[in-house]
């Protein structure tokens, strides 16, 4: 089974609780290890756990070690903003943006929907949300649900704003049962930009060349005259664009390995020439 919420190694993640304190996670669920994430201690509820953890969404955004991602599954909730109690947390280092809340919104997940909701403070500064339709307002204490597979949050801070993309993988008909050794029969197409299907090339050099690991970020940024910070953002964004379209991946935590085993098994390079 899996995490409602992952990717924020050694946090506990929560889903169905008003407070992740030990005593109160073992009268609600139990911990268990993340898969992929030995670091990870998860805490589930019984409720989740009849749910199927059906991920949902993914949500990427800029940490102080730099690109990083959570996954939300159907039921879970995380909260966002500068604060240690965020599962999405940013702003806080190395020198801290005052200007962000330490709890600035959260985002639950619920029937293959995300709502996005401001958190009730005083003062609080309102979220920008940009969807399809433009760029509109979430007043403290409101909420909302975009219609769209992909759109971006923006928390205002005392500096330049604090930008969250969310993915959503939209319901699809069950596939027949296959065989584990038959190949793969689904074709995947992800539209990738230029840039895109550079870094993705870029971290598939190695193991096309005989090694068995991907470039690592410092080699692609090397490679195409980038910062690490910027190719390792691209590689979140060609991840969530690959979690949105089913495409299999993976399950571990180096978003490289999972992009490239992903790219290499579904021809997804060729298929973009």
């Amino acid at each position: 089974m899996r995490s409602p919420i992952r990717g924020q190694p050694g946090r506990r993640a929560r889903l169905g609780f008003k407070s992740a304190s030990p005593k109160r996670a073992r009268a609600n669920g139990r911990a268990a290890p993340c898969p992929g994430c030995p670091n990870v201690v998860i805490v589930r509820s019984v409720a989740a756990e009849r749910a199927g953890y059906r991920e949902v969404a993914v949500v990427t955004y800029t940490a102080p070690h730099g690109a990083d991602a959570v996954t939300l599954c159907d039921g879970g909730s995380a909260r966002f903003g500068r604060g240690s109690e965020c599962q999405i947390r940013f702003g806080y280092a190395p020198t801290p943006d005052e200007g962000v809340p330490r709890v600035a919104g959260s985002l639950l997940a619920a029937n293959r929907r995300i709502f996005v909701e401001s958190a009730a403070q005083p003062g609080h500064r309102a979220l920008e949300l940009q969807t399809s339709d433009g760029i509109t307002q979430i007043r403290a204490g409101e909420g909302t649900s975009p219609r769209d597979s992909q759109f971006s949050i923006f928390v205002r801070g005392d500096n330049s704003p604090w930008k969250l993309t969310v993915s959503v993988r939209p319901p699809v008909e069950s596939l027949t049962e296959q065989h584990p050794d038959d190949p793969p029969t689904k074709k995947f197409s992800l539209n990738l930009s230029e840039l895109q299907y550079a870094v993705l090339t870029a971290y598939c050099e190695p193991p096309g060349r005989g090694r068995s690991e991907p470039a690592t970020h410092k080699e692609v940024a090397a490679t195409l005259n980038y910062h690490p910070n910027t190719v390792r953002e691209i590689l979140y964004e060609i991840w969530a664009r690959m979690f949105a379209e089913q495409v299999p991946m993976p399950d571990v935590s180096d978003k490289r390995v999972a992009v490239v085993e992903a790219a290499r098994v579904h021809g997804l390079l060729w298929d973009q020439k």
